[in-house]
């Protein structure tokens, strides 16, 4: 019987400067678009099922959600940086889909990760 080789996922790896960089964006952005954009980008998340999560961030935005402070800055700089590692392109549809500060942040992700 052949055995079936362990596939992992790979993350996209941010540096500690773009994690940075994306958590002073997050910063600047209203509590509108924090009650749009965060319950959207969990939903991206946890539709994943990706085992990238399984770690301090993951306990993190759980602890966040759990609490009902998901929808605050830091659930926004922990959620994205998720999003990036396991869902950009969800990430960036939801961004791009909301209102102008979500937008202009998506821009900046953008150029930040090139």
């Amino acid at each position: 019987m052949a055995q079936i080789p362990d596939v992992e996922e790979k993350a996209v790896g941010l540096s500690e400067v773009q994690r940075s960089a994306i958590y002073e964006l997050a910063r600047r952005v209203s509590h509108d678009t924090l009650d749009e954009v965060c319950p959207a980008l969990l939903r991206a998340i946890m539709a994943t099922n990706s085992k990238l999560l399984k770690n301090q961030l993951g306990r993190v935005i759980f602890h966040l959600q759990k609490n009902d402070r998901i929808n605050t800055v830091i659930g926004l700089q922990k959620l994205l940086e998720a999003s990036v590692k396991v869902a950009p392109e969800g990430m960036f549809k939801i961004l791009e889909s909301a209102d102008s500060d979500a937008k202009e942040l998506a821009q900046k992700i953008k150029e930040l990760l090139k």
